[in-house]
Protein backbone atom coordinates (compact mmCIF):
# COMPACT_ATOMS: atom_id res chain seq x y z
CA UNK A 1 0.00 0.00 0.00
CA UNK A 2 3.14 2.46 0.70
CA UNK A 3 4.27 1.80 -2.34
CA UNK A 4 0.94 2.68 -4.16
CA UNK A 5 0.46 5.68 -2.30
CA UNK A 6 4.41 6.54 -3.46
CA UNK A 7 3.69 5.94 -6.96
CA UNK A 8 0.56 7.47 -7.32
CA UNK A 9 1.54 10.94 -7.38
CA UNK A 10 4.89 10.34 -9.63
CA UNK A 11 4.18 11.83 -13.05
CA UNK A 12 5.26 10.42 -16.50
CA UNK A 13 6.08 12.54 -19.75
CA UNK A 14 5.11 10.81 -22.81
CA UNK A 15 7.26 13.34 -24.86
CA UNK A 16 10.50 12.48 -22.20
CA UNK A 17 13.01 9.82 -23.89
CA UNK A 18 12.58 6.54 -22.27
CA UNK A 19 16.96 5.92 -21.81
CA UNK A 20 19.03 9.04 -21.89
CA UNK A 21 20.48 10.29 -25.35
CA UNK A 22 17.33 8.38 -27.53
CA UNK A 23 15.25 9.55 -29.03
CA UNK A 24 12.42 6.85 -28.38
CA UNK A 25 9.83 8.06 -26.14
CA UNK A 26 6.77 6.14 -24.82
CA UNK A 27 4.51 7.67 -27.13
CA UNK A 28 6.13 5.73 -29.58
CA UNK A 29 5.91 2.55 -27.90
CA UNK A 30 2.43 2.75 -27.09
CA UNK A 31 1.46 4.29 -30.16
CA UNK A 32 4.06 1.59 -32.42
CA UNK A 33 2.06 0.25 -35.54
CA UNK A 34 4.25 -2.99 -35.21
CA UNK A 35 2.70 -3.83 -31.64
CA UNK A 36 0.09 -6.12 -31.77
CA UNK A 37 -3.11 -4.87 -30.68
CA UNK A 38 -3.80 -5.66 -26.88
CA UNK A 39 -7.02 -7.23 -27.56
CA UNK A 40 -6.45 -9.01 -30.60
CA UNK A 41 -6.02 -12.38 -29.09
CA UNK A 42 -9.50 -11.57 -27.64
CA UNK A 43 -10.91 -10.80 -30.70
CA UNK A 44 -9.33 -14.02 -32.61
CA UNK A 45 -10.78 -16.38 -29.93
CA UNK A 46 -13.97 -15.29 -30.02
CA UNK A 47 -14.49 -15.11 -33.70
CA UNK A 48 -13.26 -18.66 -33.95
CA UNK A 49 -15.87 -19.01 -31.22
CA UNK A 50 -18.34 -17.98 -32.87
CA UNK A 51 -17.28 -19.67 -36.40
CA UNK A 52 -17.61 -22.90 -34.95
CA UNK A 53 -20.46 -22.67 -33.23
CA UNK A 54 -21.95 -20.89 -36.27
CA UNK A 55 -20.67 -24.34 -38.07
CA UNK A 56 -22.26 -26.32 -35.48
CA UNK A 57 -26.08 -25.23 -36.95
CA UNK A 58 -24.76 -27.27 -40.38
CA UNK A 59 -24.70 -31.04 -40.99
CA UNK A 60 -21.42 -32.97 -40.54
CA UNK A 61 -20.61 -33.05 -44.07
CA UNK A 62 -21.64 -29.11 -45.14
CA UNK A 63 -19.65 -27.96 -42.01
CA UNK A 64 -17.13 -30.08 -43.38
CA UNK A 65 -16.52 -28.91 -46.55
CA UNK A 66 -16.89 -25.51 -45.58
CA UNK A 67 -14.15 -26.06 -43.09
CA UNK A 68 -12.17 -27.05 -46.04
CA UNK A 69 -13.02 -24.84 -49.02
CA UNK A 70 -12.18 -21.70 -46.48
CA UNK A 71 -8.94 -23.39 -44.52
CA UNK A 72 -10.98 -23.33 -40.99
CA UNK A 73 -9.53 -24.49 -38.38
CA UNK A 74 -5.72 -26.08 -38.65
CA UNK A 75 -6.12 -27.09 -42.38
CA UNK A 76 -5.12 -24.87 -45.45
CA UNK A 77 -8.06 -24.02 -47.90
CA UNK A 78 -8.35 -26.92 -50.69
CA UNK A 79 -10.28 -26.60 -53.83
CA UNK A 80 -13.69 -28.20 -54.74
CA UNK A 81 -12.02 -30.82 -56.83
CA UNK A 82 -9.36 -31.63 -53.75
CA UNK A 83 -12.81 -31.92 -51.47
CA UNK A 84 -14.11 -34.01 -54.10
CA UNK A 85 -11.02 -36.20 -53.76
CA UNK A 86 -11.31 -36.31 -50.06
CA UNK A 87 -15.03 -37.12 -50.11
CA UNK A 88 -15.31 -39.25 -53.37
CA UNK A 89 -17.76 -36.78 -54.73
CA UNK A 90 -18.18 -34.60 -57.92
CA UNK A 91 -16.08 -31.35 -57.88
CA UNK A 92 -19.90 -29.84 -58.94
CA UNK A 93 -21.73 -31.98 -56.07
CA UNK A 94 -18.61 -30.38 -53.41
CA UNK A 95 -19.98 -26.76 -54.88
CA UNK A 96 -23.61 -27.90 -54.49
CA UNK A 97 -22.83 -28.57 -50.77
CA UNK A 98 -21.13 -25.60 -50.22
CA UNK A 99 -23.70 -23.57 -51.67
CA UNK A 100 -26.52 -25.06 -49.35
CA UNK A 101 -24.62 -24.48 -46.07
CA UNK A 102 -23.70 -20.80 -46.81
CA UNK A 103 -27.17 -20.44 -47.54
CA UNK A 104 -28.37 -21.54 -43.93
CA UNK A 105 -25.43 -19.69 -42.65
CA UNK A 106 -26.82 -16.27 -43.97
CA UNK A 107 -29.92 -17.18 -42.66
CA UNK A 108 -29.05 -18.29 -39.37
CA UNK A 109 -29.39 -15.82 -36.82
CA UNK A 110 -25.66 -16.33 -36.45
CA UNK A 111 -24.97 -14.53 -39.15
CA UNK A 112 -25.99 -11.22 -37.68
CA UNK A 113 -22.80 -12.31 -34.75
CA UNK A 114 -20.58 -12.78 -37.15
CA UNK A 115 -21.32 -10.08 -39.40
CA UNK A 116 -20.17 -8.09 -36.20
CA UNK A 117 -16.99 -8.74 -36.31
CA UNK A 118 -16.42 -7.06 -40.23
CA UNK A 119 -16.59 -3.62 -38.48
Amino acid sequence: VKQSLKNAGRHISMDAPLKEGEDVNLYDVMNSSESPKPDRGLMQQSLNTEINRALETLSPREADVVKLYYGIGDQPSMTLAEIGQTFDLTRERVRQIREKAIRKLRHNSRSKLLKSYLG
